[in-house]
């Protein structure tokens, strides 16, 4: 037995989550005696197509299920598609009434619910509660996550707010002190956002502070707890807590092997410009049907981009709402001078784009067209 045999044999057998068929398919391969041909070469052979069907993949050291599934095509916003179905809807809306009411108290606002009513976030197929109380208070509830909420509340803009300031290291513990107030522990939250509603710390009067958890090192954006408030008078306009799970899987696939699958995927699509560079980084994401609709109809994704393009026609793919450890590979393109940006036919798609590489399993499972300008949006 070689090497690759003792490899295969101690990565299949003793550490992946083997299936039936795979395990007595190795034990027949290593009960035979073969003159010829390498055991590597036969079990290779022989298990990729078998793999394929029984959707496991081995990925680095280890045997992992598939997570990808073939997306549903939604088109329209509007379509029937994207009614809200029981399957969205755990909490109900008694209960949802009750969390709101817990919420109201534990924050001092002695207020009664007036309206109720079910949303859709049509971006991640989520099912929200919207309520609003005879103070106009709203409060958004998470149908199958009754710890994800926000609160806001718009009467406070309309106080004389613009004469109160403070610090910004001011207004981060302004923000801890309404988290410890309402019973929320901030030490896994490491990661902190702060910003402001003006250019500069001496004229801003409305302060936007976020607490992020990190796993090693990486910011889950998924994962937060979100104040914005006034300074000085100390009250907050919106609350929210994000609490969706993160499986933290494990990196089975390096950085190089990622940059390879999102290039030979990308070479199948005809975007006129010559690839100008391509980088890889470590994130925390969530799955969506993004580079599924650049892949399978690159055409419709650039044509629905435009600003008058009809919402009835829009193309989205529905995937599985998780929350994974991926290689960002984000390929840029060599936009020549030439082009007019200008008569229509140029679409800003074709500078840039981002695929999300599982960093377990290796498969492409989202995307983005300018992930860097989305982080710096949410956590930077």
């Amino acid at each position: 037995m070689d090497n690759l045999d003792k490899k295969l044999f101690h990565d299949l057998k003793l550490k992946g989550r083997v299936p039936n068929e795979c395990e007595i398919l190795i034990k027949e391969c290593f009960n035979k005696k073969m003159r010829h041909h390498s055991l590597a070469k036969i079990i290779i052979g022989t298990c990729a197509g078998l793999f394929l069907t029984i959707g496991i993949v081995y990925a680095g050291t280890k045997v992992y299920e598939r997570i990808w599934k073939e997306p549903e095509k939604v088109v329209g916003f509007n379509s029937e598609n994207n009614t809200i179905t029981k399957e969205n809807i755990i909490i109900s809306e008694e209960e949802a009434k009750r969390r709101a009411n817990e919420l109201l108290a534990k924050m001092g606002y002695e207020e009664i619910i007036e309206s109720i009513k079910m949303k859709k976030n049509y971006a991640t197929y989520e099912v929200v509660w919207d309520i609003v109380t005879n103070k106009n208070t709203k409060i958004s509830i998470n149908a199958s996550n009754v710890e994800s909420f926000s609160i806001s509340n718009d009467s406070i803009l309309s106080k004389n707010i613009e004469n109160f300031r403070t610090t910004e290291q001011q207004a981060e513990d302004t923000a801890r002190d309404f988290c410890k107030k309402y019973g929320y522990n901030l030490d896994e939250y490491t990661h902190v956002k702060i910003s402001s509603n003006m250019n500069s710390e001496k004229k801003s009067y409305i302060w936007y502070i976020s607490f992020y958890k990190e796993y090693d090192g990486i910011v889950n954006p998924y994962e937060n707890i979100s104040i914005s408030f006034v300074p000085e008078i100390n009250e907050f306009y919106y609350f929210s807590v994000s609490n969706r799970k993160y499986e933290n899987n494990p990196v089975e696939i390096t950085m190089e092997d990622a940059k390879k699958i999102a290039l030979e995927e990308e070479k199948k699509i005809n975007t006129k410009y010559e690839i100008s560079d391509s980088k890889a980084d470590l994130n925390i994401i969530s799955m969506n049907g993004e580079a599924y609709l650049r892949i399978t109809d690159y055409k419709q994704m650039q044509e629905q981009s435009s600003v008058d393009y009809p919402s009835e026609s829009w193309v989205t793919y529905r995937t599985d709402s998780r929350v994974r450890k991926a290689w960002v590979v984000t390929i840029k393109y060599n936009i020549p001078d030439s082009i007019n940006k200008f008569d229509g036919s140029y679409n800003a798609n074709d500078e840039q784009f981002s695929y999300y590489i599982d960093a377990t399993t290796g498969e492409i499972i989202g995307g983005c067209g300018n992930y860097d300008r989305m982080v710096k949006r949410l956590y930077m």
